[in-house]
This record gives C-alpha cells, sequence and structure tokens, in this order.
C-alpha cells in the first residue's frame, strides 16, 4: 500500500472534527481536507460539500500544493487562473477559496512534501486577514500532525480528547481551536516587525510552559533557546523580514520549569499593500517524534549484535569521509576484515557463542589506539574499519600486522582446539578520482590475495595516486 494510499485508509472523525472547528471558527459553510492522488484530488475530511472527489486538472489544492504556501483567492471570479474552472462556474460554485498545503515524509530520513491541503470555501467573495491566515496555517499543521503520526506508526492515543461538534456561537468554536492547539501540540505566532513584539496563541504558551497573557519581546522569546539554536532562528527570522523567504527549523527549546522540547518553528512573511508587515507562523511540540525517529535513525546505524557501525552507516561515513579527504587532501584507508574459521565456531558451539565471538571483533576494533577509526559491521563475519587519522595510515602495515595478532581467539569445541582469526584487506584513497567503490575494489581485491597466501595474514592495495 503506497503512502498515498494509507492516507486515504486513515479517514476518522478526529480530521472531521479539525474540519467542523475550522468551519466554525472562520464561520465559513464548506470546509476539506485533500489529498491529491494521481487523476483526482480526494477528500480524507469534508464538510457542506457532498462529493468526496473530484478531477485533479480542477483543483485550487494543487496550487497551493504546488507554490508551498498559503493560497488565498478572496474572489474567483476576479482571478483568471479560476475563473473558468468548472468548479466555479458549476456546483458548488466557488467564489472563495483559502487553501495551507498540508506536507508529510513517507519516511523518516525523507524530505516533506506537499501532499495536499486543509481548505475553507465559500459561494461569496470575502476577506482574509492576517489573524486569519496564522490560524489556517495552525489548523494545516494540526491536520499534518494528525496524517504523519499515521505514516509513522505512532497512533494518537484511543481516549484522547476528540474535538466537539462545531458549535453555532464563535466563542464556543474559539475554545474548539484552544483544544485543537493541545491535541496536536501547536500554536499560531505573529511577529510585529516595527515593534518587535510577538503575539502567541494559548498554545505557545503551553508549549514554553508559562502562564497565558499579553505579548512576548522577541529578545524574550529567543531566551528560551539553546545559544546555536538561537542564532539559528535569529538568522531565520531577519532573513524572512528582508527578503520574504519562509523557514521550517527543528530546534531544542528550554522551556520554563526545566527540561528540553524539540519544536518545529514554521514561518512566512506577512503582505500588506505589498511590503512585509510581520512574521506570522506555528510552533509545534515534536518531541516525542523527534525521539522516536531518532530511536529508528540509531537503531539503523547500529549493529544489533555488536554495537559498532552497521553497513547502512558504513556506507553513508565513508561516501562523507571520501568526499572531505578529497578537499582537505587528507589520507584516508579501508581495511576489510574477514574471519576464518568463524562457521566452525556456530556449528560446534552454538550461535551465541558465534555472538560473543563478533563482539570480541567489535571491541578490538574500536581500541583507543585505533584513534576513532570507524569499525562496522558489513555482515555475518565480514567487518571494515575506515581510518582517518593520518598517522595510523601512514603505518597502515604496521596497523594492519597488529590487528591480525589481536584478532586472533582460540575455542576448544568436541571437535577439538580451534583458532578464529581474521584476513586483513588494506586500500588508501587516491587521486581527487577515486570514488568509494575504488577503495572497496582495491581493498576486497587484497582480501582475497591476503586469503590467497594464508588465513589471519593481511595484504595491502595501494597504488600511488595518478
Amino acid at each position: 500500500m503506497t503512502f498515498i494510499e494509507k492516507l486515504l485508509a486513515s479517514r476518522d472523525q478526529g480530521l472531521n472534527d479539525l474540519v467542523d472547528a475550522g468551519t466554525a471558527l472562520f464561520d465559513c459553510p464548506m470546509g476539506i481536507v485533500s489529498v491529491l492522488d494521481t487523476d483526482y484530488q480526494r477528500f480524507i475530511a469534508r464538510r457542506g460539500i457532498a462529493a468526496d472527489q473530484t478531477p485533479l486538472e480542477h483543483s485550487f489544492c494543487r496550487v497551493a500544493v504546488a507554490q508551498d504556501s498559503l493560497l488565498v483567492v478572496p474572489d474567483t471570479h476576479l482571478d483568471a487562473r479560476f475563473r473558468q474552472n468548472p468548479l466555479v462556474t458549476q456546483d458548488p460554485r466557488i467564489r472563495f477559496y483559502a487553501g495551507a498545503p498540508i506536507r508529510v515524509r513517507q519516511h523518516p530520513d525523507a524530505a516533506a512534501i506537499g501532499i495536499g491541503a486543509f481548505c475553507l470555501i465559500d459561494q461569496t467573495p470575502r476577506t482574509f486577514s492576517p489573524a486569519d491566515s496564522a490560524r489556517m496555517i495552525s489548523f494545516a499543521r494540526g491536520v499534518e500532525a494528525m496524517l504523519q503520526a499515521r505514516l509513522s506508526s505512532l497512533a494518537l492515543s484511543e481516549d484522547a480528547m476528540l474535538l466537539k461538534a462545531m458549535l453555532a456561537e464563535k466563542e464556543r468554536a474559539e475554545r474548539q481551536f484552544r483544544q485543537a492547539e493541545r491535541l496536536t501540540s501547536i500554536g499560531s505566532w505573529r511577529l510585529d516587525i516595527v515593534t518587535g513584539h510577538v503575539n502567541w496563541s494559548e498554545g505557545v504558551y503551553d508549549i514554553y510552559r508559562i502562564p497565558f497573557g499579553g505579548s512576548q519581546t522577541l529578545s524574550d522569546a529567543l531566551s528560551y533557546y539553546r545559544p546555536e539554536d538561537r542564532t539559528r532562528l535569529e538568522a531565520a527570522l531577519d532573513t524572512a523580514s528582508r527578503t520574504g523567504s519562509p523557514f521550517d527549523l527543528e530546534l531544542d527549546l528550554l522551556p520554563a520549569g526545566g527540561g528540553k522540547k524539540r519544536v518545529r518553528v514554521i514561518g512566512e512573511p506577512e503582505l500588506i499593500n505589498g511590503r512585509i508587515a510581520g512574521l506570522i507562523g506555528v510552533l509545534q511540540d515534536v518531541t516525542e517524534s523527534h525521539r522516536s525517529i531518532s530511536e529508528l535513525a540509531k537503531r539503523a546505524n547500529t549493529d544489533e549484535v555488536t554495537l559498532i557501525a552497521s553497513r547502512h552507516k558504513f556506507v553513508s561515513y565513508i561516501d562523507a569521509r571520501v568526499d572531505l579527504a578529497k578537499i582537505s587532501r587528507e589520507r584516508l584507508a579501508l581495511m576489510l576484515v574477514d574471519l576464518d574459521h568463524f562457521k566452525q565456531v556456530n556449528d560446534t558451539l552454538g550461535h551465541a557463542a558465534g555472538d560473543d565471538v563478533l563482539r570480541a571483533v567489535a571491541m578490538v576494533l574500536r581500541s583507543p589506539w585505533l584513534k576513532g577509526s570507524l569499525a562496522a559491521r558489513l555482515g555475518g563475519d565480514e567487518f571494515a574499519l575506515v581510518i582517518t587519522d593520518g598517522d595510523l595510515v601512514a603505518r597502515l602495515p604496521e596497523v594492519a600486522a597488529r590487528l591480525t595478532q589481536e584478532l586472533r581467539f582460540a575455542r576448544t569445541s568436541p571437535a577439538g582446539n580451534f583458532v578464529v582469526s581474521a584476513t586483513i584487506g588494506c586500500s588508501e584513497l587516491t587521486g581527487t578520482g577515486d570514488t568509494r567503490h575504488n577503495l572497496l575494489q582495491r581493498a576486497d581485491r587484497a582480501l582475497y590475495r591476503a586469503k590467497a597466501q594464508a588465513r589471519g595474514t593481511f595484504w595491502l592495495d595501494t597504488p600511488r595516486a595518478a
């Protein structure tokens, strides 16, 4: 099932409650959460609209996704892009549209992509204030958080309070909006560029853990971040104020009362008469999802048995080190380590004894004398060592000889005594045209030569640079 299909299957009352709250808050008769499919935009939550999909070519939402920012069309009859659109000339006869794009990550390492929008629709023209824009974006981030939680297999607790059905009075709709902020750990903010004051919704105060009320100075708001993250946020705010560039950052927040939170800060310019008058955006507490993603990344980068780097980590690390070595002209070497007679351990003493040998090899490869070289298990009884210390690279034969001595493990089985040893193939990076593939190929060739001469030995394949 594709991630779009997962989203289409994820319809629930929580999303409809968000749409109900949005239409009530903005006093708008129609609202939808759309997901863009191959040929259609499909509605996974809606109010005031009977259809559950429309052709993609007629979609307003795809324009919001394409521009990756809030799209507001005060009057479709005055907008050349939409005045002939069948959704304008026929039912539902759209005259006003506001849509904020929804972005999700397909997996933890992927970039966020736009997949649909949270939008409001009316059959009469209307205006949209800066405060409306901030709230609209906040609602979209609430939808985003719900969908991302499902894709990340982080289910919202079954007993979490669902938003109440739409209430006619604006005061009650405001309460629903505050509930949505708490449910999704999101709040909206606005920075007045002239005064330097920041206005927060109640959700932001909750995240900062300070009492609700009044506005904050920008300096006070930034004081809750670590120095390095404060510098990043100040730079983003300055650039957005001068150039209108939006930003999307993840930072560490130090809330009142102690502790640490991971927050996502999103901002974009507020234009009045074509000039940047302020910045508007949202703040989201992503502590739990960040912790889960970090744990998944750690598991992907760590071998489960030996707790050294995995093959995945090895590939990304050596690629980065090869690129760095080419720029800095520093020396870099690779050793491929293959255990001899390891199968005999598993066959005669069992896999638990085999795991003990693998852990012993990992301990040797992480020895302090190797000066931070990256040790990785490539699979089975195959290991790799990426050497970045210039002195160790210069003494590669001596390093390989010492390792062949230290990587010897005597074992006793019912069939008799035997020794698990290590055969090593070495290669060194040469020339600016060298790649990870070249380095691995030469190290593998050296390993083959070492095995041909005798198990428990090493061979160096280090041709001169061109």
